[in-house]
């Protein structure tokens, strides 16, 4: 009986760390492809009382054709087989294997979303009929506690974290472009990540706090 109540809360734990990985996974995969977002800061002048420079006008393009390259960008990173990324501006041979390292982590990102729907779909018949609600509960609690703090962490020094994100990701220093022979990095502004950031933590936070919901309610019905 021991044995199987242990054998539970690991089923459970497990349960738990690949929920939030596929979470995690989700929120990312919709924010990489909100080229909306892009749209708004080459198109609008303001965002959030914060002024912002014309994008376009430093790289010399008009908006519509800066929103062309950066979709053509998303297209490289996101499809395996566009094997060369072709834009109008030009890019410096380290922005090139920068890209090609990003396309890795959109490519990992993406098994990483579909190993674990796959596992909660094995999963989901045996947690939602043997566990005890109320430990699930407490692992939306932990992982909520987990991204406030990273939250804070962040916010309080973007721009700093930015760069410890790239040295952890990354294992060259191809991600610091010279904006004389890689100019899309004018059009990039550190506003647009950390907006891009933003996003991923309100998408993660509605869809943890939907599962919360499900169960509590499901909690009220036994």
């Amino acid at each position: 009986m021991i044995r199987s109540i242990w054998i539970e809360r690991v089923i459970l734990l497990l349960f738990g760390v690949i929920l939030f990985f596929f979470v995690l996974s989700l929120a990312i995969s919709i924010t990489i492809n909100s080229d909306w977002l892009y749209y708004i800061f080459i198109k609008l002048e303001h965002l959030i009382f914060i002024k912002l420079e014309h994008l376009d006008k430093k790289v010399f393009l008009t908006s519509n054709e800066l929103w062309h390259e950066y979709k053509t960008i998303l297209y490289y990173l996101n499809f395996p087989w566009i094997e060369t990324l072709h834009t109008k501006l030009p890019l410096s041979v380290s922005a090139i294997h920068h890209f090609e390292d990003v396309k890795k982590l959109f490519e990992f990102n993406y098994i990483v979303l579909l190993i674990t729907s796959i596992m909660i779909g094995i999963m989901w018949r045996r947690i939602f009929t043997k566990t005890e609600w109320w430990n699930l509960l407490n692992l939306f609690k932990v992982s909520n506690i987990i991204i406030l703090m990273l939250v804070c962490i962040v916010c309080l020094d973007f721009s700093n974290a930015f760069i410890v994100f790239h040295q952890l990701l990354f294992n060259n220093r191809d991600w610091i472009f010279n904006p004389a022979n890689t100019p899309i990095i004018k059009a990039l502004p550190e506003l647009f990540f950390e907006t891009c950031f933003i996003e991923i933590v309100v998408i993660f936070e509605l869809v943890m706090y939907t599962f919360n919901w499900f169960l509590k309610n499901r909690l009220r019905r036994e």
